[in-house]
């Protein structure tokens, strides 16, 4: 077999797996979302502003807000809720059929044909019915309005907005489940331009009613925004696509009960707020709007949770869709703690700010101090709720995308059929809404709006605790005491900073001061408790943050386990992968051993001569969570290898680069080296090396082949390469090392532990490759005297190290740490260093010596 028959047996032993994004993706599409999404907000705020201004708070404001619900109800219902729920995974799962038959029709424009057609004319349908049906619908929704008339116009022109939202939630989904997301981001900023533009030029002419024309032409707007990006996502494949005998899209079936939970979900959890419209149309004139302002502002608190979601959702489907449950859980266990901390930050700030905030944002005009007051008392008790509104956010999408509204054409329809566990969320809103109503009729005679944000937040809280539930029983085993845990420490911090900004908000009178005193003292308080609690969601992107700036990787220590204990007191052998001194005499060196010194002249491992340039990878792949930093992406990789072919290096094994110095033919040769034996290198990094014409090494943990890194604690779980790509590799000329059993580090371990963990990893791997192996690779790049003693007696020809040393020599070579932010200077800058390091290293070796004479 030639070599490029085994790179193409190799990459094709690898599991099938969907594409994953690219490592910085998540921080990307985050950060381009959040700058749309805080602009559309702005825009949003500014419109209440106007809105408060202009109109106040009185029984025309009541009015517009009751015809609001129709757009209120829609934009979940249409936008950000049920149609992505629907239509993301369908997407997905379109995509994922894509990539498994390239060559077939494509599921995606197969998707777009059965389902758009039938999407425009129930929306079409559904704008008129509203419009016609506006008296009855005002009746229902506010019948203690004092002007109805002005709600049934207002609710006419805003029924307009029904059909341009859906088709903004339909290409809004495909886009996302694409993973583009600038367009979806920028619909909420043409949305409120175009309200605000309306506000400001009929406001006086038309008075509230210019806000009802100024929604149905933002709608439009939301729509056009999106078309054009679509159009060009589904140009991209040329492929023309089959009619399917099956009256779906090829390889695609339509499952359209599955509609019916998520609308029942969207709608239930929207009749929040038919109940407040309900039970506050009955209260003092302006209670509504209290209540309307008082949400806006607390749902500022919840934009960074949304972006979460948003961004993470398409993951998440996409992992369900390859049926990967364990990196679904992963990333919704993740995504709770983040949207959790994010959102009680804001929490905590408006626990403790909301009379400044509310003073600073709306007191002017007709909006008086007397409305600051009850809008600041309502927001400090929706504030109760606003944790649950987060977690209910990551929590319904991933419940849903179990169950898509398509499914593949060669799974058994039975099993997807809608049963009484697909309607839990629904009955886990249900339930909730009971809550809300019940507290709301026992509270409001006696609280007022108060009453009604008091049942909005316990209602809301006992569907998210049920919601939590429903996740296990559907199949995605969330580690319930996990999280708890963690919310505890999120909230015990939010209590703690909330209580500080109170007071740094009550040092002065004036609402600009005090809210930016408040705001800075909880957004510190909160990092410093979270951090001083043990909560990953702060503590992590803190060591992180200054984890960037360190050299090389973030320390690994080796994980807890029945490994035997090494003798105390050793604390300095602590096992760390990173550049670490080794812990010995450097007049104490190694020797090559007689089999290895053939052709080479014989001389001491610390002699002074140079050691050659050897770059230490680990993973080649789209990682987002990656605490050790130990992951590189597979496009920064190919720029890095570029970037080797284009300053005439060639990258090769240790034992092709150990040999050719041995003969003076070294050159421009780059040592390329792969420690723990990730399956990724068979994936992504072999057809890249091939491509240059590269060779590498890949140092492997016998005993574990086949399985995962669960050596990290703190990373995520990779797979290891199997029995069968090792042997690929090796037959097709790849290098392979041993990395020792177990992955356990060799300082302070008995000498039998040692012979074995050398020489039976050395003949397990030669058994198993047919031919022999001379490298070693010390775990956690942790190395001592006795360590580097047992390499050389189980016969290995050399064993790489991380750090110069005072073992620094053939048992122990220096390798430069390569991370996914390494480019063409920062390679140049470490190759600099390692020729000083390199130099200082000689120099101390040689300086005992004279101190001897």
């Amino acid at each position: 077999m030639s070599t490029d028959q085994h790179v193409a047996a190799v990459g094709a032993a690898a599991p099938p797996a969907p594409p994953a994004p690219r490592r910085d993706f998540l921080a990307k599409a985050f950060g381009v979302t959040a700058l749309l999404t805080a602009a559309g907000s702005a825009f949003g705020l500014l419109r209440d502003l106007l809105l408060a201004r202009y109109f106040g708070a009185n029984q025309g404001t009541d009015a517009f807000l009751v015809a609001w619900t129709v757009p209120e109800t829609a934009a979940p219902l249409l936008i950000e809720d049920a149609m992505a729920f629907l239509m993301v995974p369908a997407f997905s799962l379109a995509l994922v059929l894509r990539e498994e038959r390239p060559k077939g029709p494509d599921p995606v424009r197969q998707l777009v044909r059965a389902t758009l057609p039938w999407l425009l004319l129930t929306l079409c349908g559904l704008s008129v019915l509203t419009a016609v049906g506006a008296p009855q619908l005002v009746r229902f929704l506010a019948p203690g309005l004092v002007d109805p008339a002005l709600a049934v116009t207002c609710t006419r022109i805003t029924a307009l907005t029904i059909l341009p939202f859906g088709i903004a939630g339909y290409l809004g989904s495909a886009l996302r489940a694409h993973h583009s997301f600038t367009a979806p981001a920028g619909i909420y900023v043409a949305y409120n331009l175009a309200i605000l533009g309306v506000l400001l030029v009929g406001h006086t002419a038309l008075g509230v009613r210019s806000a009802a024309i100024g929604v149905a032409v933002g709608s439009l707007l939301m729509a056009g925004v999106l078309v054009g990006p679509f159009l060009r996502r589904l140009r991209v494949s040329r492929r023309r696509p089959r009619k399917s005998s099956r009256g779906g899209p090829a390889g695609l079936v339509l499952i359209p009960l599955a509609i019916l939970p998520v609308a029942g979900f969207t709608l239930t959890r929207q009749s929040q707020v038919f109940i407040e419209r309900h039970l506050g149309s009955g209260l003092p004139p302006g209670t509504i709007s209290h209540l309307n302002y008082a949400a806006k502002v607390s749902q500022l608190a919840m934009t960074a949770a949304i972006l979460i979601c948003t961004v993470t959702f398409p993951l998440v489907a996409r992992a369900l869709a390859a049926g990967d449950l364990r990196t679904a859980r992963d990333r919704v266990e993740k995504d709770i703690g983040q949207a959790t901390a994010l959102v009680l930050v804001g929490t905590a700030f408006l626990m403790a700010c909301a009379p400044s905030v509310v003073a600073l944002l709306f007191e002017r005009g007709a909006f008086t101090p007397h409305d600051t007051a009850a809008t600041a008392a309502v927001i400090r008790v929706y504030s109760f709720g606003l944790p649950a509104q987060a977690l209910i956010g990551v929590m319904v999408r991933p419940y849903f995308s179990v169950r898509p509204v398509v499914r593949r054409a060669d799974e058994d329809p039975a099993s997807f059929r809608v049963t009484r566990l697909d309607w839990y969320p629904v009955a886990a809103m249900a339930i909730g809404l009971l809550v809300t109503v019940t507290v709301g009729l026992a509270a409001t005679p006696h609280f007022g709006g108060l009453g009604l944000a008091a049942g909005n937040a316990a209602g809301i809280t006992t569907t998210a605790g049920l919601l939590l539930r429903g996740l296990l029983l559907r199949g995605l085993a969330i580690r319930v005491p996990k999280v708890i845990t963690g919310q505890s420490r999120l909230l015990a911090a939010a209590v703690g900073a909330a209580a500080v900004g109170y007071l740094a908000d009550g040092l002065t009178a004036s609402p600009l001061p005090a809210t930016l005193a408040g705001g800075v003292t909880v957004l510190l308080v909160f990092a410093a408790l979270g951090a001083a609690f043990g909560a990953a969601e702060i503590r992590e992107p803190l060591l992180a943050g200054l984890a960037r700036f360190g050299p090389g990787p973030r320390t690994r220590a080796e994980p807890a386990g029945p490994a035997p204990t090494p003798p105390a007191p050793t604390p300095h052998l602590r096992p760390l992968k990173g550049n670490r001194s080794m812990d010995v005499d450097s007049a104490q060196q190694l020797r090559l051993p007689a089999q290895a010194t053939a052709g080479r002249t014989k001389r001491p491992a610390g002699s002074g001569r140079s050691a050659p340039w050897i770059l230490m990878y680990h993973s080649v792949a789209d990682e987002e969570d990656d605490p050790y930093l130990l992951t590189v992406s597979p496009e920064r990789f190919a720029a890095q290898m570029g970037w080797l072919h284009r300053t005439g290096r060639r990258g090769v094994s240790v034992r092709e680069l150990l040999r050719a110095r041995a003969e003076g033919t070294a050159g421009q040769l780059v040592g390329l080296t792969f420690d723990d034996g990730y399956a990724d290198f068979a994936r992504h990094a072999v057809p890249v090396l091939h491509e240059y014409g590269f060779t590498a090494t890949a140092y492997v943990v016998p005993d574990l082949l086949g399985t995962e890194n669960g050596w990290d604690v703190e990373g995520p779980r990779k797979q290891l390469l199997t029995l069968d790509q090792v042997t690929e590799l090796a037959r097709a000329g790849w290098e392979i090392g041993s990395h020792g059993l177990g992955h356990q580090a060799l300082p302070g371990l008995p000498a039998a532990d040692l012979a074995a963990q050398t020489g039976e990893s050395r003949r397990a791997l030669e058994e198993l490759i047919g031919g022999p192996v001379t490298g070693f690779c010390y775990p956690y790049g942790a190395v001592d005297l006795a360590a580097a003693r047992a390499v050389r007696d189980a016969g290995y020809d050399y064993a790489c190290a991380i750090a110069h040393g005072g073992l620094t020599g053939r048992y122990a070579l220096p390798r430069s740490y390569v991370g996914d932010r390494d480019g063409a200077l920062r390679l140049r800058a470490k190759r600099g260093r390692h020729r000083v390091r390199d130099l200082l290293t000689a120099v101390r070796a040689h300086r005992p010596r004279r101190i001897g004479r």
